[in-house]
């Protein structure tokens, strides 16, 4: 019942589950914050099969669970960067192997396509890191130009949208993005090409 009024949130935890938003220490993310989400409760697996080592990897005690409760304790490291806002609910922000770390700020390259996308320049956009002695990493979008879309009034959307630490350093148009046989961008390729 809440869809429409939050369309972009991934909503709430299911009964049973507790989820929680972590920072890279450890400690609870605050509201607004982006962090890891973990997930523990009865729905939590109780490892990768015949893999021990990404097992242990992925599946930890919660930290923020008390020591005597081993159902709560037990916690699988998802991946996924989340904000979860005052009223509760969850928003999507990026995958942690694919997070832009830039200027100091952590940056999801879905979010910065997204805004891409917005502009109506566009008709597809994939984000990704480059290495950046200075920056840490810089900000590279790979775009397909909209029909009657052109490079200037994206760039000029993104200035307006975006903050301008998740403002592209660089945007390189193509006729095509690479797709893998999933249907995915195939980012590697796309990172074999940054300069």
């Amino acid at each position: 019942d809440e869809v429409d009024r939050h369309p972009d949130s991934i909503g709430r935890p299911i009964p049973g589950a507790t989820v929680s938003v972590l920072r890279e220490d450890g400690t609870a993310a605050r509201t607004d914050e982006v962090g890891e989400l973990i997930q523990c409760g009865p729905t939590v697996a109780l490892g990768y099969w015949r893999d021990p080592d990404l097992t242990a990897l992925v599946f930890r005690p919660n930290p923020l669970a008390d020591i005597g409760d081993a159902a709560v304790c037990r916690a699988v490291y998802t991946g996924d960067l989340v904000r979860r806002d005052a009223a509760g609910l969850l928003y999507f922000v990026g995958r942690r192997d694919r997070i832009i770390k830039t200027l100091g700020y952590r940056v999801g390259p879905d979010e910065v396509a997204e805004v891409l996308h917005a502009s109506g320049q566009v008709s597809d956009a994939a984000v990704l890191g480059v290495p950046d002695a200075n920056w840490g990493q810089r900000i590279v979008a790979y775009v397909v130009l909209a029909p009657g879309g052109t490079l200037s009034r994206l760039r000029q959307y993104a200035a307006t949208e975006l903050p301008r630490y998740m403002q592209p350093a660089h945007i390189e148009v193509l006729d095509a993005l690479p797709r893998l046989p999933s249907g995915k961008h195939d980012v590697a390729r796309l990172a074999a090409t940054a300069h």
